[in-house]
């Protein structure tokens, strides 16, 4: 079918909640029939709330190795959980989540967003199971290898989550909410992943408390919390059906034509570049400090104790939530690129000021709590809140898994490298040096911002029409 024929019979784009009853003409539904597709409003809801309680399950994911680091350093001694092997362990879920973010960009775009969910959401399933059992495997038989290697499954799955999760979400609330997608999605994404941090750590709070400080059932128990998660998960996505969107617009025709790739490429790498590059100096920065909080905290509480350090968590967890409340509301209001600048900008700041008062602050934790929440606030504020968002929406539905997969890769990639600098940074140089590394970054993530796109402006369909009509040029087409 041509492009012309093709526009001739495609319906009016329809704005606001509207756009929940678009009709893709001329695709075949599921009974093999050639009636247009209508995807009930009752599934795109579906998937917007898989999308939330996914994106809280990987967050608990992520933070779980605060409470893993502390832990395991009171159950072995510094002897036995090295700094080398607490950053192995950190690293194997961000390494599983580089791969994961690759494979399933790809996937969630030749093939299906739902296979690519349900898939990852049974990997996070296994790979948390494996990690709730643990501290069950004897000593002799490497305990801790064992426990990077589960890690690192739960990674992948994890990783694997983000591309067609963000794909599916932006484009099912593009369908039910046009005007506000950009703070629909920021709720359903960065939101819930920094929800899911003081709820853990109260959690995790609560155990401690309940089995009077026992570490091997606090342990199975936030663990086994963090299994059930994702088979609910997987419950949920078995109603769940791909958008109407990436029905009309994709390029599962054209998964074995190299050249494609190349005209994408060609066509998109300015974002792909401003983008990769703006995800992982956030991500260099913000990781690294968050899993380094506990370790952090637990140096200045007096005599290191656990259920004080668990109350300090809770607190400096629950500070970066307003952040990113004010974020998804600015993401409309001053737009996405300035939202992100003036996160950054804030980080910078509040780096620089606790790196130079450092010494000062630790010996008045609530002060350095506040200080260091502020930090992480801004940055959930900025980039937290709007590099996912923007990764998701400058690149058409086509390639909107494969464009965000990279950008989250390198991203995770930052984080890994973050990790593996600020260790050695700190033990070589002191807490403070890590701040100011952090607010030296920001400045690098305020100037990455600046070049890239205002997705706000950018309509998703139309997008598409314009690759559309692109590749056409070249001999392809979209997938309708």
């Amino acid at each position: 079918m041509s492009v012309n024929s093709e526009e001739e019979q495609r319906p009016n784009v329809i704005d606001g909640s509207d756009k929940a009853n678009t009709t893709v003409v001329g695709k075949e539904t599921g009974n093999g029939s050639n009636d247009p597709f209508h995807l009930p409003k009752w599934q795109s809801n579906v998937t917007i709330v898989s999308c939330y309680i996914a994106n809280f399950s990987d967050g608990f994911q992520n933070t779980l190795a605060n409470p893993t680091n502390v832990i395991f350093k009171e159950l072995l001694g510094s002897g036995g959980y090295s700094s080398e092997m607490k950053t192995r362990i950190s690293n194997s879920l961000i390494i599983g989540a580089i791969l994961g973010v690759v494979v399933l960009g790809y996937t969630s775009d030749m093939f299906s967003r739902r296979s690519g969910l349900l898939f990852t959401s049974s990997l996070v399933a296994i790979g948390t199971l494996m990690s709730t059992v643990a501290l069950s495997v004897h000593p002799s038989h490497n305990m801790l290898w064992y426990f990077v290697v589960a890690r690192g499954i739960a990674g992948f799955g994890v990783g694997g989550e983000y591309p067609p999760s963000a794909a599916a979400g932006i484009e099912e609330s593009d369908s039910v909410l046009q005007k506000y997608r950009g703070p629909l999605f920021v709720s359903f994404t960065t939101l819930m992943a920094t929800l899911a941090g003081p709820i853990l750590q109260i959690i995790y709070l609560i155990c401690l408390i309940a089995s009077d400080n026992n570490l091997t059932v606090t342990f199975h128990a936030i663990y086994s919390i963090a299994t059930i998660l994702p088979i609910f998960i997987i419950i949920l996505r078995l109603f769940m059906v791909d958008s109407s969107l990436f029905h009309h617009s994709n390029l599962t025709n054209q998964r074995r034509s190299p050249k494609v790739y190349l005209l994408l490429a060609r066509r998109y790498r300015w974002r792909i570049f401003t983008t990769s590059l703006a995800f992982f100096l956030y991500d260099f920065i913000n990781f690294p400090n968050s899993i380094m909080s506990s370790t952090i905290i637990s140096s200045l509480v007096k005599d290191s104790d656990i259920r004080q350090t668990a109350i300090w968590q809770v607190i400096l967890a629950v500070l970066p939530v307003p952040g990113v409340m004010i974020g998804a509301w600015l993401t409309n209001a001053i737009g996405r690129r300035n939202t992100g600048i003036l996160g950054f900008a804030g980080y910078m700041v509040l780096g620089f000021i606790i790196g130079g008062t450092y010494e000062k602050l630790s010996k008045h934790i609530a002060a350095f709590v506040v200080l260091y929440g502020l930090l992480q606030a801004f940055g959930h504020m900025g980039p937290g809140a709007t590099i996912g968002l923007i990764s998701s929406e400058a690149f058409p539905t086509a390639m909107r898994g494969m464009g965000y997969g990279i950008a989250t890769a390198f991203g995770r990639t930052g984080a890994a490298v973050g990790t593996e600098c600020f260790t050695p940074l700190e033990k070589a140089a002191g807490s403070s040096s890590t701040f100011y590394l952090a607010g030296g970054v920001a400045v690098l993530g305020m100037i990455v911002y600046a070049l890239l796109p205002e997705s706000r402006k950018l309509d998703l369909e139309e997008e598409d029409r314009s690759l559309e009509e692109f590749l056409a040029q070249h001999g392809y087409s979209t997938n309708n």
